[in-house]
């Protein structure tokens, strides 16, 4: 059998979501692929060091991570960068012009800091990531925005007629709206240029939509049946939920275990 390079997005894909838990169907599954002598790797919109959690779990060392923009292989990071700079430093200027509240994620550690006192009461019982509050932070002075949170309610956000850097919006927990790299697509190509495999050998399964980021004609295009409908109609091929064995599900139809 030739060899494949599979890449599992992690939440509702992988890991059911907000538990994190890995079905024993999904796990067996990984191990399989690998001891059938198939690649498999993790692609995820979380930061790299939140990524690198699940990957251990997952006994996975080769990992694509903050939305494409990072790489790890060998659980060595090869490349990893933030946001557009001057992007991000234009859309917090707007944001301070209109009174509202943000912070930003700027280093590879579970942590979010901002110059307002009050965001500090913003915490979902799901987020993993602390928040920092320091008067004196200057965004001006970042050199990597690895992500930005945005504070405002829907009234706040048409009324102060707000204009978000990118249409590539999560909308994160109440009242807050994320901003992470989306372009999986990117880190899938970095790492099967590093084994020098071909896009053609490629399988990738997701079910959000910075998944779409990650689909491509190039390769095998998987989509949860939780999966959103955008995401479905991009796919070549639909399997079960990520909770009902869609993984194991999709793995066997196609004999690769």
């Amino acid at each position: 059998m030739k060899q494949k390079f599979f890449f599992f997005d992690i939440d509702n894909t992988l890991a059911v979501w907000p538990d994190g838990i890995i079905p024993a169907s999904a796990q067996e599954t990984l191990d399989t692929l690998k001891a059938n002598g198939h690649r498999v790797a993790l692609a995820t919109g979380r930061l790299q060091k939140d990524a690198k959690r699940f990957a251990d779990l997952a006994r996975v060392s080769d990992f694509v991570a903050d939305g494409g923009k990072s790489v790890t292989i060998n659980n060595e990071i090869v490349f990893m960068e933030g946001m557009d700079r001057q992007a991000c430093q234009d859309y917090l200027a707007h944001l301070e012009e209109r009174g509202l509240h943000w912070a930003v994620t700027d280093v590879n550690e579970l942590v979010r800091i901002t110059p307002y006192e009050d965001v500090l009461a913003w915490h979902p019982d799901w987020d993993v990531f602390k928040t920092v509050y320091d008067p004196s932070f200057d965004y001006r002075q970042v050199e990597h925005f690895y992500k930005i949170y945005a504070f405002m309610t829907p009234e706040q956000e048409e009324a102060q007629q707000v204009v978000h850097m990118s249409n590539d919006l999560i909308r994160y927990g109440e009242n807050c709206i994320l901003f992470e790299p989306m372009a999986k697509a990117e880190g899938v190509r970095r790492m099967i240029a590093h084994y020098d495999m071909q896009p053609e050998d490629v399988v990738v399964f997701g079910d959000g939509y910075n998944d779409l980021s990650m689909f491509s004609p190039e390769w095998l295009n998987i989509a949860m049946g939780n999966g959103r409908e955008e995401l479905k109609a991009a796919a070549d091929y639909i399997t079960s939920d990520c909770k009902r064995d869609g993984i194991y599900e999709a793995c066997k139809n196609f004999g690769w275990i």
